[in-house]
């Protein structure tokens, strides 16, 4: 082999080395925090998908509850994190830097996977017979909590006069079949187990008394970190939206990915009502919500629901 023919080769091996340094370089890696519900299947189809990695992302999904994501995220050890959108109101009317960057799942009054349930042998029939009660949830303040106080106050109960107490999603239908607590706010697809025993019924649709249809979660970010890394929030909304088109029209492949993330038992979540998904971020899909818990009285006043989403993905389409 000649010494040109050496150099050259030499050269262009250095080249390609480097070139592959250097887009290495370039994949941003950024955490996701996410709960254990049937609402992670659209992050677990862009994940299994491979659109993170199509979009230029290396993304870590970690196991974990609002209240961790939302002080890892402020901390600067996460990146992204799926949340409640009641919760994210009252942040932004709170002045905390958050902004949303991709839906989550949504609420249609057609295929409630989050309810209010009571104990079949319980004897309610009202609103008014949950007065006084206690009722388990998965967080005070939050969505499920929030709109369990307003359906008990639309249906002609008094909610001041009832008890709220956090638990796990997985431990509310046992506390509720133990007596423990009179309600409990089941979410998919711990209702349908719950739902299986028998011993549990369904006594409320709770988020009609927010709307018939809004957008439930969002996947939210540091809105400082965002301004800093706006190719890197672009690239993580549109493979969220790549996702959740994906989990909409593919249930059936999304649950082994569910029940190996959640280790959940695949024939529960065979037969559990699955969760739709935004395919955009809408704010009419929230200002609904912001408007109905000005309504309520859960928030002092409305705003403009863009003031809450990262002017990045305002436009983004999957």
């Amino acid at each position: 082999m000649s010494a040109t023919r050496r150099t050259f080769l030499a050269t262009g091996a250095a080249f390609a080395a480097s070139s592959q340094a250097a887009f290495a370089q370039t994949v941003p890696h950024v955490v996701v925090g996410s709960s254990t519900i049937d609402a992670a299947s659209a992050l677990l189809s862009a994940q299994h998908n491979g659109y993170f990695t199509k979009n230029g992302l290396d993304v870590e999904i970690i196991q974990s509850n609002g209240a961790a994501s939302a002080a890892a995220i402020a901390g600067g050890t996460m990146q992204f994190a799926a949340s409640n959108i009641v919760t994210l109101i009252k942040a932004h009317l709170q002045g905390i830097g958050f902004l949303m960057v991709a839906p989550s799942s949504m609420y249609v009054n057609t295929n409630p996977t989050q309810v209010l349930c009571t104990r079949t042998d319980s004897g309610f029939k009202t609103a008014a017979d949950l007065n006084g009660k206690t009722i388990a949830v998965t967080a005070i303040g939050d969505l499920l909590s929030t709109s369990t106080l307003a359906w008990i106050a639309k249906n002609g109960g008094d909610a001041s006069t009832v008890k709220l107490v956090e638990f796990p999603p997985a431990a509310q239908a046992t506390a509720l079949e133990a007596g423990r607590v009179q309600g409990a706010t089941l979410a998919e697809p711990f209702l349908s187990e719950a739902l299986g025993t028998g011993t549990v019924r369904v006594f409320g649709n709770i988020f009609d008394a927010i709307a018939p249809s809004f957008l439930v979660a969002a996947y939210f970010g540091n809105s400082d970190w965002m301004k800093a890394n706006p190719e890197t929030v672009r690239r993580f909304a549109l493979s969220m939206l790549q996702g959740s088109a994906f989990a909409n029209a593919h249930p059936d492949q999304t649950l082994p990915w569910l029940v190996e993330f959640a280790k959940l038992d695949p024939a529960v979540v065979k037969r559990s009502r699955r969760e739709h998904f935004g395919t955009s971020m809408d704010p009419a899909a929230i200002q609904t919500e912001i408007d109905a818990l000005a309504r309520i009285k859960v928030i002092d006043h409305s705003f403009d629901a863009r003031d809450m989403i990262s002017p990045v993905v305002a436009n983004l389409r999957a």
